[in-house]
């Protein structure tokens, strides 16, 4: 990441991007709005409901504070943040308990300014948390936590606000003992009033996403609501004692409930403390949820975004907003890139947003009161169908069976037996992958350059020292064991660290094998797309090797796709994608790889024997052979009595490995000699020489050499320099090689 976020993601503001800008504000402040309605209606219910004007008067200082603040201090300009859903449910739960602890022997103001103090501890200890991550730089720890274990929470959380929603559209609280109650016309006709609303904004978030969507489905609501009541002869009154209405509510006591300090010093302790696994699981899901969602928001903007910068300023304004009595909060995803959508990346999107938040406080709850139940609760049953559909249809085609399964383990545990013992099986599935998946060696076995790792083709001498002297144009990483999220950023990291240096300015190939890759979970491929986006951010071609069928299958479904000169390419193994950036590289340079093809055998011998040779006569001692493409030139296992010079075409050097099946060792292109180390070892032939293309070659056998030795004893001393030189050569690079795999 970007060590200076600021640098980066200063933008640059114009007056003709003022009115999108305002525009989008307002309509991330209405959804702020009325999701700050939806949270305080769900967490300020039962006994706490005459308290209500309060409670949203506090939700909403939260969205003032949070929504602005973090627009203001984020390292991205188009961040979005606001007092999340993920976690009302946990802290209503809280409620639920210290209310029901309270009741018969505490007054209703002493149970509000007791729930009200464990909302504001919960946030005060969220930001410190938040706070001493990103000032310790502790950001990418969160990297490691499974990505499976992450959706199960968010599918309880979903699980759990659509079990709320039923209790905001009812006025009641839905467990086994009220179904009865549940069933009764005047509760059920609300109920399936709010279900039929939510199952519109579902269907129609999922078919379209402009941004005036989802504005005008709620609005469009709440006129429905009333043109319907007006036609049936009904008034808010009738409507509001029939429960279709949130009101009415008491008369507010001003900005004085916006402190904590109050509640800090007439709240019961004891009950507060008692929550702390609760108030733990809410400081989880936060941590995990800012880094998710800037990571995945940092994906959609393509922007850098500094993860521990992002804890310190949601720290900061949890801090700010605990004391002033308000909930946790933290970036949202959705809204974000809602923002996004819109064309909208400055500042003042949240500030607009903030804005809105505040007229409203001041405005009072009177118009708040006339707001329909159904509305509100069809809003919450949306927020957690989201989730739902998210982590239980769509994670289907994106993760595999076994991280598929741990999320629905979660969930069911969520919703049989709560969310603390839900995220009990989390962290125990979180080990269990770890011991089983998860290794400590390094993903990268080694990191080479074109210097010291080429391709099995025998190229021309002029093209291999173009090459040797043009290495940095290549970066090969043999990768090894199981990737995962962590281990994959590590990854990414490490190339971004290459394409920043020095030798990075020259590169134009990165290669990455997966030949000894066991998997990769799901969320590593976010790591993968971000590789392919530098990839094309600074002119090279990201190439993966020798991928499983099942990596090959994980990959082609997160969208990583060839494309025709695009900057992904895909090869069956490292040797084969090595030739295709050789190759491409000299093409690039305008040297065609057939040069040699229209280039005469003696013109080619003279670029590598010395000027005082006679080529002429040197050729005379070769047999010059044209052969078809499948001629065998060499088998293997038979007698060593020839080398050959490809004068033109090309042919593979390949073994039989036993079963029926050829493996390429190498290739010899033109201006190349292939069988020189058998004839002189004298062993038999360790592998076959075939060519693949029509091919005229040059036979020299053992017989001829011999002669060459009799009777121009000078061309056979330069000659069999040659081959001792052109062996060493070889040998050379190989030892390049091993060396730089022990390093």
């Amino acid at each position: 990441m970007n060590p200076h976020p600021s640098n980066q993601s200063r933008s640059t503001f114009s007056w003709s991007e003022l009115i999108p800008n305002i525009l989008a504000g307002l309509v991330v402040g209405l959804i702020v709005v009325i999701v700050s309605i939806s949270l305080a209606t769900l967490i300020f219910s039962g006994p706490l409901e005459t308290e209500l004007p309060k409670g949203i008067g506090l939700i909403l200082f939260s969205g003032i504070v949070i929504t602005g603040l973090i627009s203001l201090l984020s390292s991205y300009s188009g961040m979005i943040a606001y007092p999340q859903e993920r976690v009302a449910p946990i802290l209503a739960g809280i409620a639920v308990v210290l209310v029901e602890s309270m009741q018969g022997t505490s007054t209703p103001a002493e149970m509000f300014n007791t729930v009200v103090a464990a909302i504001a501890f919960t946030s005060l200890v969220n930001g410190l948390a938040l706070w001493a991550l990103g000032t310790f730089q502790l950001g990418t720890l969160i990297r490691f936590i499974p990505y499976p274990v992450i959706g199960g929470f968010l599918a309880g959380t979903g699980w759990l606000l659509v079990r709320g929603s039923a209790g905001v559209m009812t006025g009641l609280h839905i467990n086994l003992e009220g179904l009865p109650e549940l069933a009764e016309w005047t509760h059920l006709s609300r109920l399936l009033a709010g279900l039929g609303y939510g199952l519109l904004l579902v269907a129609v978030s999922r078919r379209t996403h402009h941004f005036l969507v989802m504005p005008g489905l709620l609005l469009g609501g709440v006129a429905l609501f009333y043109g319907i009541l007006a036609a049936s002869g009904f008034s808010s009154d009738s409507a509001r004692d029939a429960g279709w209405l949130l009101g009415p509510f008491p008369e507010s006591d001003g900005w004085t409930y916006l402190t904590g300090i109050i509640a800090f010093r007439e709240a019961d302790w004891p009950l507060i403390l008692e929550q702390a696994g609760s108030i733990g699981t809410i400081v989880l899901i936060s941590v995990i949820s800012v880094l998710l969602n800037s990571g995945a928001i940092e994906l959609a903007a393509r922007r850098d975004i500094h993860l521990d910068h992002e804890l310190r300023s949601a720290g900061w304004a949890n801090l700010l907003v605990g004391l002033g009595g308000g909930t946790v909060g933290f970036h949202s995803l959705s809204i974000s890139r809602l923002v996004l959508s819109m064309g909208a990346r400055s500042r003042l999107v949240g500030v607009v947003a903030s804005l809105l938040c505040a007229v409203i406080l001041v405005l009072g709850t009177t118009a708040i009161s006339l707001f329909p139940r159904v509305i509100l609760g069809g809003l919450l049953f949306y927020l957690g169908m989201h989730f739902l559909i998210e982590w239980l249809y769509d994670a289907w085609f994106r993760m595999t069976r076994a991280d598929y399964a741990i999320v629905v383990l979660i969930l069911a545990c969520v919703a049989a037996f709560g969310y603390l013992p839900g995220v009990g099986v989390g962290i125990f599935a979180c080990i269990i992958l770890f011991l089983i998946n998860y290794s400590q060696v390094d993903v990268i076995k080694h990191a080479l350059t074109g210097q010291q790792r080429h391709s099995n083709v025998d190229r021309p001498a002029r093209h291999i020292q173009i090459l040797e002297e043009s290495g940095e144009a290549f970066l090969i990483l043999p990768l090894q064991g199981f990737i995962f999220f962590g281990t994959a950023n590590g990854l990414l990291e490490r190339v971004k660290m290459w394409v920043g240096s020095e030798a990075g300015t020259h590169l134009q190939f990165a290669l990455l094998d997966f030949g000894d890759v066991s998997g990769i979970d799901s969320s590593s491929l976010l790591s993968f797309v971000k590789m392919k986006q530098l990839a094309e951010q600074n002119g090279f071609v990201l190439i993966f090797t020798q991928l499983s069928e099942v990596i090959a299958l994980q990959i082609e479904k997160e969208g990583l796709l060839e494309e025709p000169g695009g900057a992904f390419r895909t090869f069956l193994d490292l040797d084969h994608g090595l030739e295709f950036c050789e190759d491409e590289f000299l093409s690039r340079a305008g040297i065609s790889q057939t040069e040699y093809d229209s280039i005469s055998v003696e013109d080619q011998l003279r670029e590598v024997l010395p000027e005082t040779v006679d080529i002429e006569r040197l050729i005379e001692f070769f047999e010059a052979l044209d052969v078809g493409a499948g001629h065998v030139l060499i088998e293997q296992g038979s007698p060593a009595s020839d080398l050959f010079l490809v004068a033109r075409g090309q042919v593979t050097v390949q073994v039989d490995n036993g079963l029926g099946n050829s493996i390429r060792l190498r290739k010899i292109c033109s201006g190349t000699i292939v069988g020189e180390l058998g004839m002189i070892l004298d062993q038999p032939r360790s592998a076959s020489v075939v060519a693949e293309v029509p091919c005229r070659v040059y036979r020299l056998s053992r017989e001829a050499l011999l002669s060459m030795r009799r009777e121009a004893p000078e061309l056979a001393l330069a000659f069999e320099g040659y081959l001792t030189h052109l062996l060493a050569e070889r040998l050379s690079h190989s030892t390049h090689t091993i060396e730089a795999l022990l390093d």
